[in-house]
């Protein structure tokens, strides 16, 4: 292999191959982009984001984002202004948000947003050092109107939806944080034998992902960057990295209530990527490269499922679940996975 081939090059969008090579640099305005041969079509092509844009693409979604906390757009061109040194006309900015708005679902939600809370207080965000570290942030406008929205639509579930609030704002107060230092057994490698029906489609985060991810500086900060651009664009993700816990009485209240749990620990912890409510369901979903060849992601997600539920005193039939890459989005109810109904068994 040629010293100047890595396994970071992009395939060729051509051909797919992945033997590609770097071939100089391709210059605009405001943006210098790297050049690639494939080795086996010779096609020559840029694996950047926003190839075809005057402007970075990490900066026309920076400015979408900035838009959608709150500012107004001359507030916006001057934040863009300080931050990043470059004078964008608000025309530009216009058709950026006229051109990203299929992704930004938000901005239906914008104007009654900013009558809620200031853009600068829009996203309440708190840093835990869970063994690794954790950021979880929270919409505050989305969680009062989806909320409101919610228990409109099903009066019955008001007091549910209300103790969900009260969860994530325990989470800022008093919360056992011990825990998730202590514990040995993590969600996304415990195991467990789950078997939901699973559902494969397309949706709003595999279109979400592959226009976001290729603008994330590295491969570390890939869950970040897909987070905050859905945290502030679309219309249902309330927050981010959440931590949960299940401990061995809420395994217990499960098994007491007719649920097949075939596992046992003192605690298990996590921390949900995403956590949305959208068709009167509440979703938990988990970013996922490669999801197609995922095999441990339900088990995970149940567990998640299961622990929210039983934070919030939640019944489990609210929950959906899923996992997703820039191609593909696996979808299941919890409940289907963990309880069999009576007259089946």
């Amino acid at each position: 292999m040629s010293s100047t081939q890595t396994h970071q090059n992009p395939a060729c969008p051509v051909c797919a191959c992945k033997l590609t090579v770097k071939k100089g640099m391709r210059r605009n305005r405001l943006q210098t982009l790297q050049v690639f041969r494939c080795t086996e079509c010779l096609r020559r092509f840029t694996g950047a984001a926003g190839k075809n844009k005057t402007y970075p693409l990490r900066l026309i979604l920076e400015t979408v984002s900035t838009f959608n906390l709150g500012y107004s757009l001359t507030e916006t061109q001057r934040f863009m202004r300080r931050r990043y040194h470059r004078e964008i006309p608000e025309r530009t900015i216009s058709s950026w948000l006229n051109e990203y708005r299929p992704l930004s679902t938000y901005s239906r939600l914008r104007l009654a947003g900013r009558k809620l809370f200031r853009p600068d207080i829009l996203i309440r965000s708190h840093t835990f050092h869970h063994q690794q570290v954790y950021r979880f942030q929270l919409h505050r406008a989305k969680l009062e109107l989806l909320t409101q929205r919610t228990a409109q639509s099903r009066a019955h579930n008001f007091a549910d939806i209300a103790s969900l609030k009260r969860y994530l704002a325990s989470i800022e107060t008093h919360f056992p944080h011990h825990l998730f230092q202590d514990t040995g057994h993590r969600s996304s490698k415990f195991p467990a034998e789950l078997n939901p029906p699973i559902t494969r489609k397309e949706n709003h985060a595999t279109r979400t992902a592959a226009l976001v991810l290729p603008t994330s500086p590295n491969n570390k900060k890939r869950h970040e960057t897909l987070q905050r651009f859905m945290l502030i664009n679309d219309s249902v993700t309330l927050a981010v990295e959440v931590p949960v816990f299940l401990t061995k009485d809420d395994i217990g209240y499960y098994r007491s209530r007719g649920f097949d749990l075939e596992f046992d620990s003192a605690v298990i912890t996590g921390h949900i990527d995403f956590l949305q409510i959208r068709n009167g369901h509440i979703h938990i979903l988990d970013y996922k490269p490669e999801a197609r060849k995922e095999t441990h992601a339900h088990v995970q997600l149940t567990i998640y499922a299961l622990a929210l539920a039983r934070r919030a005193s939640l019944p489990l039939r609210l929950f959906k679940c899923g996992w997703f890459d820039e191609k593909d989005y696996f979808e299941f109810f919890p409940l289907q996975g963990v309880y069999r109904r009576r007259d089946s068994r």
